[in-house]
């Protein structure tokens, strides 16, 4: 135990360090505790089986993607709106319940699956159970530190799409 302490005494220390003139040590605080915790609980739920996005690239980012060998990742944010009485610990700044992140890294030319969907069982339980989802698609900066493309998105509903394809299309910034 009192390694533990140790440890997690050691990560706020140096997380806060080159947090601090960020205005982000609370963050830090949080993120350096959390990382330590135990993994949340995650709950899968009956019609939400999985789905998958076809990302489309202009001729042009097509070329640029192949030729520097960079990758394309797909990440998709789930949330829910908050039931009447929810706990405020689960509700953010947005007033959304953050449900989870699925992610996945394609090569340009192929399509990003995502299975079963899994959510954070209690901040689930603080919701209308009608799960969102906000899907952003992005360069896997490999080959440059910026990200290249400029693609479309995906927001609605989650379970519309499931064991459907959506389509986002994306070109080069600046295209």
């Amino acid at each position: 135990m009192g390694d533990r302490k140790l440890r997690i005494g050691l990560m706020l220390l140096a997380i806060g360090c080159a947090m601090a003139h960020w205005g982000g040590l609370e963050k830090a605080v949080q993120a350096a505790v959390k990382a330590d915790a135990p993994p949340a609980a995650t709950t899968t739920l009956p019609g939400y089986t999985g789905f998958s996005v076809d990302v489309t690239l202009s001729p042009k980012a097509m070329k640029k993607l192949v030729e520097s060998k960079e990758t394309i990742i797909v990440v998709g944010y789930l949330s829910g709106n908050p039931r009447k009485g929810a706990l405020k610990k689960f509700v953010d700044e947005m007033g959304q319940v953050d449900l989870g992140e699925i992610k996945a890294e394609i090569a340009p030319g192929m399509s990003a699956g995502f299975g079963e969907i899994k959510f954070l069982k209690d901040a689930y339980e603080q919701t209308d159970k009608k799960p969102q989802l906000l899907i952003n698609v992005y360069s896997g900066r490999k080959s440059s530190p910026d990200n290249l493309l400029d693609c479309g998105i995906y927001e609605g509903d989650l379970l519309p799409i499931q064991a459907k394809s959506t389509p986002i299309s994306c070109k080069l910034i600046g295209e």
